[in-house]
């Protein structure tokens, strides 16, 4: 097998979080399919220091400042503006992206987000080289970016069938190749010990032998819908339940953040929910839990007291934290959205419930930490499906084939 050239165009190169950390699993393993990885970052960050560790080819090509505050700025900005900023900054990146292709012999661009491909879609063109563009979840903006992106991509890689259902247009579904995410299944843990450990680590000594705790692994904004794991929990508190919460990941929205302590305190939770910050080994926190907990909204809308409003849209797609939970053994309550009903069977391998509905969630956390018997073997059997069916290896080789087939048209 002759192994082709891709270039790996990764947008965000300040988060570590699930699309590039299922990126970097798959990279690991695709020379083996017959890729030869060339990973690009428009900036240093986080994400770049793991894919150069892992000993992946990786290079940074410094992106103008519109690049990089892309969702924020840009996106917003009228017509006329967004003609210059693509003359005076895009097309130049573009440029200088196609040239690095050529000169470096890539026979194919894959860009990881669709913000990547608005961002540099257009070098491929320019480098007259195949595209395709990894769709990990909704695309987080709609009209004519969207449209514009699907246009860019010669073959699309969505992460979950859902997505090809809701989010991609229908005349460009044609184009679409679903690759489930995967994940390695590790040795099972010794949960009590681990327990222990993020107990010390946490300074939270009540975690150990306080009733069952149940983990979120999310950033804190506002589509997760932390806030109705909170309700959720007074609930639960209120039915006699002694369980414990671990709340764990990145403040990406200061004000979400400060509202969800603000309603931890308003609930009198303070003494069962710990709110923790980035977790670079979601594995070792996992590992000490009786259950995951998931509880993301398609949208919603929050109207503070004070007049204020905090809008939540999705960007889910198949989500890595749910995986990483199955692969050790444990299961997870989830919200019906984007592609976790391909990962859950409910009842089986975990729950799923109504999105904004804390009552059908409480309920979900009361069955849990109520049956013994049911979690374990709901935990065996989800340590079993994605052991089978979400491999990093079955990801690596679908992403390669999708690679090697536009790279041979």
């Amino acid at each position: 097998m002759t192994p082709i050239r891709a270039l790996f165009f990764v947008d965000i190169p300040h988060h570590f979080a699930g699309a590039q950390r299922s990126l970097l699993a798959a990279l690991e393993r695709i020379g083996e399919a017959g890729v030869e990885p060339l990973v690009v970052f428009p900036g240093e960050g986080v994400a770049v220091e793991a894919f150069r560790q892992a000993g992946l080819r990786t290079e940074v090509l410094p992106a103008p400042p519109a690049l990089l505050t892309f969702g924020r700025r840009f996106v917003g900005i009228g017509w006329g503006a967004r003609a210059s900023l693509f003359a005076r900054q895009i097309l130049p990146y573009a440029r200088a992206l196609a040239r690095l292709a050529r000169g470096s012999g890539i026979d194919v661009l894959h860009y990881n987000s669709p913000r990547a491909m608005v961002e540099a879609g257009i070098a491929a063109k320019l480098a007259r080289r195949p595209a395709v563009m990894h769709v990990r979840g909704s695309p987080g903006f709609g009209g004519s970016y969207w449209l514009a992106a699907q246009t860019l991509a010669d073959r699309m890689v969505p992460v979950a069938h859902a997505i090809v259902r809701d989010d991609v247009t229908p005349i460009f579904r044609r184009r679409c190749t679903v690759v489930h995410n995967g994940v390695d299944v590790p040795a099972l843990p010794d949960r009590a010990q681990a327990r222990r450990r993020l107990a010390e680590r946490l300074g939270e000594p009540a975690l150990v032998g306080g009733g069952p705790l149940f983990v979120s692994l999310s950033s804190f904004v506002p589509f997760k819908g932390l806030h109705h794991l909170l309700t959720a929990a007074a609930q639960v508190r209120d039915r006699g339940i002694a369980a414990r919460y671990v709340l764990a990941g990145g403040g990406d929205d200061d004000p979400y953040r400060r509202w969800l302590l603000e309603r931890r305190r308003e609930l009198g939770l303070e003494d069962r929910v710990t709110v923790a910050g980035f977790v670079p080994d979601p594995l070792s926190i996992l590992a000490a839990a009786d259950a995951l907990v998931l509880p993301s909204v398609d949208h919603e809308v929050i109207a503070l007291e004070d007049g204020r409003r905090m809008e939540g849209r999705s960007s889910e797609g198949l989500p890595r934290s749910i995986l990483e939970a199955m692969s050790i053994g444990v299961p997870a309550i989830a919200t019906r959205i984007a592609g976790v009903e391909e990962e859950i069977e409910d009842g089986e391998t975990g729950l799923l419930v109504p999105q904004q509905d804390p009552a059908a969630l409480a309920a979900a956390i009361v069955r849990v930490a109520a049956d013994d018997s049911w979690r374990a073997a709901a935990g065996e059997r989800a340590r079993q499906v994605v052991g089978t069916r979400f491999t990093v290896e079955a990801a690596a080789r679908g992403l390669a084939e999708v690679l090697r087939g536009v790279a041979r048209a």
